[in-house]
């Protein structure tokens, strides 16, 4: 059992095992800080991945705890398939599909965050935004997701070339 974890922390060593676990760092730091803020005359509103909040005391709640909601389980399969991708080393045709089913997932991620949540809150409420920390996090984790899809397709061309010569 321990020769198996040994042998498992032996391949953290390449470089996409690197790039994928930053880019699982990233996704996990998004519930950990703000992702907006939007600030009117009226109202200061911060805006996470756990949900949309009130800055002012006693206020009523414009939107509902399932708002982001949507957000939360794409957040959660990315970081499930980063995790996932790290662990496939031996197959590097798999790991080389999952990763750009994460790129794709992460994509959505940013379009959803940048475009679709941002027009949403602004429609509904009169505020100037600001990004904020998480919000540049998903933008991180795709940079490194298509570094380590260029270093396992370099693996990959590599071992080809390889079995062509013998």
């Amino acid at each position: 059992m321990i020769f198996i974890f040994a042998k498992k922390i032996i391949m953290i060593q390449r470089i996409q095992t690197l790039y994928l676990f930053i880019a699982s760092i990233a996704i996990t730091l998004m519930f950990f800080f703000p992702i907006a803020g939007y600030y009117g005359n009226l109202h200061a509103f911060q805006f996470s991945i756990l949900g949309m909040r009130d800055m002012a005391p006693d206020a009523e709640l414009l939107f509902t705890q399932y708002f982001t909601l949507p957000l939360v389980f794409l957040v959660v399969c990315i970081l499930i398939f980063n995790i996932t991708i790290i662990f496939l080393f031996k197959n590097r045709v798999k790991q080389l599909k999952l990763i750009k089913i994460d790129i794709l997932l992460n994509t959505v991620l940013i379009i959803g965050i940048f475009l679709l949540y941002s027009r949403v809150i602004q429609s509904t409420i009169d505020v100037n935004e600001s990004f904020k920390t998480a919000g540049f996090f998903p933008i991180i984790s795709l940079v490194f997701l298509v570094l380590s899809y260029r270093s396992v397709k370099k693996d990959e061309n590599l071992v080809r070339s390889a079995d062509r010569l013998r």
